[in-house]
């Protein structure tokens, strides 16, 4: 990798490190005295965001696969998806707040472009946090790709398609939109976003999220 591209990408990741702190270990969550609160545990968006079409309350994961932060919170992440199927509409986006960011996030949503992304997602992460692959550029993505059985020149062509190009548009804007430091970040039903800075551990961060279905569910009771 050029020695240009390798500060783009530390860039990143210190970027990252510092803005989202990362667990050491899966602690238990606990609900503080007097609940969850605003400001302290989780942020409302202003003004609300538009959600996605579909049953259930919508719930989007912000994420980057250079975040071990990211990469952590995924079995916890699983669960609680199992535990809330048919209640939520859950769907996962890049996180963009910077240039070192957006080289995965293509090779994220070239995965999608694919119809790989459910294949490609936990080798991902897990060649990157867990084998420590270098994952830096074009041809790294390409060669890890071509080892999940995807072919060369179609992940080339995902990579560099008016669709990435697209998603990439539309990830920066929401990005900026929601108001995020970092990634990972959760924001449900538009209305409010939380990450690792404002809890503990990823159990605390899932029963924070529960807190923020039941809000999002009441505030639509409201508007019927």
């Amino acid at each position: 990798m050029r020695r240009e591209g390798w500060r783009v990408l530390l860039a990143a990741v210190l970027a990252t490190a510092l803005s989202q702190p990362v667990w050491a270990a899966a602690d238990g969550a606990a609900v503080p005295p007097g609940g969850f609160r605003e400001g302290v545990h989780y942020q409302r968006i202003d003004p609300p965001q538009p959600v996605q079409g579909g049953e259930g309350v919508d719930v989007v994961e912000l994420l980057w696969y250079g975040c071990r932060t990211c990469f952590i919170l995924q079995p916890a992440l699983a669960r609680w998806r199992s535990r809330h199927e048919g209640e939520i509409h859950y769907r996962r986006m890049a996180a963009i707040t910077h240039g070192g960011m957006t080289l995965l996030a293509r090779a994220f949503y070239a995965a999608r472009a694919l119809g790989v992304e459910e294949q490609i997602h936990g080798p991902l992460f897990t060649a990157i946090h867990r084998h420590h692959r270098r994952l830096e550029d074009e041809a790294a993505l390409e060669e890890f790709f071509a080892e999940q059985g995807v072919e060369p020149a179609a992940f080339r062509r995902a990579l560099n398609s008016r669709f990435v190009a697209r998603k990439l548009r539309q990830a920066r804007i929401m990005s900026r939109r929601y108001g995020i430091r970092g990634a990972p970040t959760l924001v449900v039903a538009g209305r409010y976003r939380v990450d690792p800075s404002m809890v503990h551990s990823p159990e605390e961060m899932m029963a924070v999220l529960d807190h923020l279905l039941r809000l999002a569910n009441e505030a639509a009771s409201k508007d019927m």
